[in-house]
This record gives C-alpha cells, sequence and structure tokens, in this order.
C-alpha cells in the first residue's frame, strides 16, 4: 500500500473529497553544473505523490525536469506564505527506492544535500513543464520543509503562471530536455517495479506538523 507518513497526512482531503488516487509520479531532476561548465549535471531519482489538490495530473509531467534554483535572494518564507495563501495544488518529492544499493545511498544522499542547500539558504527552485503543447503553466516551484531532508515541497503550476513575487527572478527557459519513455528510465528493470516506501521517511522527521500554518512554516 502507498502511504504518506503520519505528519503528512493532513494534506489529504476528507475521504468525501478524494478522488482515486494516481499512480505516483517517478523520474529524474537534473539539477544546474556546478563548477567547470565541462561537468555533467546531476541527476536525481525521485518519486512524487500527491498530498493536496486533485489537479497535480501526474501522468502527463515528463519524466525529466530541469531544475533551476533561484538564488538571487531568499524566498522561502515569502513561498510558504503565498501557498498558504492561495493554496496551490502540492506534490511530496522524495529519492526513488532503487534496487542498487550503493546507487541508492548515493542518489538519496545528492537528494538530502540538495534539499540541505535549499533549506539553508532559504532558497526555492523552479522545475518548468517545457511541454507547450500539453502544459501551458509554469511548472513546478520546489521548496524545503522542516519534516525532513528527504522530502522536499513541489507546488504545481498546471496552467498558469508562477506567483508575481518571482517576476524577474526565473532565468530564461532553459533547453527543452527531451523526455525518456519511462521505461528507458531506469537501466534495470526491477527498478521499475519498486515503489519507494515512503513511510520510512517518516524516521527521518524533525518537526510533527498538525495544521496547514505549520507545515509551510520556515
Amino acid at each position: 500500500m502507498f502511504r504518506l507518513p503520519t505528519h503528512l497526512e493532513t494534506f489529504i482531503p476528507p475521504p468525501r473529497e478524494q478522488v482515486p488516487q494516481t499512480r505516483p509520479w517517478r523520474g529524474t531532476l537534473i539539477l544546474p553544473t556546478s563548477g567547470s561548465p565541462s561537468s555533467a549535471p546531476q541527476e536525481l531519482r525521485c518519486t512524487a505523490a500527491e498530498t493536496e489538490g486533485d489537479n497535480s495530473q501526474v501522468d502527463v509531467w515528463p519524466t525529466r525536469f530541469v531544475v533551476q534554483t533561484i538564488s538571487q535572494r531568499p524566498l522561502l518564507q515569502e513561498m510558504q506564505a503565498w501557498a498558504k495563501t492561495n493554496v496551490p495544488p502540492i506534490c511530496m518529492f522524495m529519492p526513488d527506492r532503487l534496487s542498487d544499493q550503493d546507487t541508492h545511498r548515493r542518489n538519496q544522499a545528492n537528494f538530502e544535500t540538495f534539499a540541505t542547500m535549499l533549506a539553508e539558504n532559504q532558497f526555492i527552485a523552479i522545475a518548468p513543464w517545457n511541454l507547450p503543447d500539453r502544459l501551458s503553466g509554469g511548472g513546478i516551484i520546489i521548496f524545503s520543509t522542516r519534516a525532513s531532508h528527504s522530502l522536499l515541497v513541489g507546488a504545481v503550476f498546471l496552467n498558469s503562471a508562477f506567483p508575481d513575487f518571482l517576476a524577474g527572478l526565473v532565468p530564461p527557459p532553459a533547453r527543452p530536455t527531451i523526455g525518456l519513455p519511462r521505461a528507458l528510465l531506469y537501466n534495470n528493470p526491477s527498478d521499475r517495479q519498486t515503489l519507494p516506501n515512503i513511510a520510512t521517511s517518516q524516521r527521518h522527521s524533525q518537526s510533527p506538523t498538525s495544521s496547514r500554518a505549520s507545515r509551510f512554516s520556515g
């Protein structure tokens, strides 16, 4: 059974408002290079689950996102305040569970390093759709949560632009990255069959949350 940790269950609407759960998204977040321009981009293999709202439509997401960190100034608190007021569809990103243990540990460590960097600098990141024929919105805004460095919050903008406070801060669109077929995303066929045990992330929790305000607080 695919289940969120207890401290995230308050994201889920009451049973009468729920819709059939979609299969969680699995794919890759491609991080910008650091250091030498010739260095290869870092790829985080992730999964994402809808936690609030029924309009994330993960089934139409690309399998690969080029992530751009907004580092001009800290925006975490502004993003949290905006999310509490405007209530966008929300998802939670976490490291995918990979069959090869060394690859899994390295992928999880890289994910937590990225999440820690966002948290410590109060930065946010964006993941544009780059799919104008399918999705007209801005993409996903990714930001940290106090709950765990093994989780990242995603505010989903399917058909609407990013908030006005990002005006002038969003980098020019990255060159579109062609999404690989889902079957080609994982080298080992067994990787495609193994869903992450999201409940295990509960033991990484730093501060259980019980209200919308505490979920988005920094």
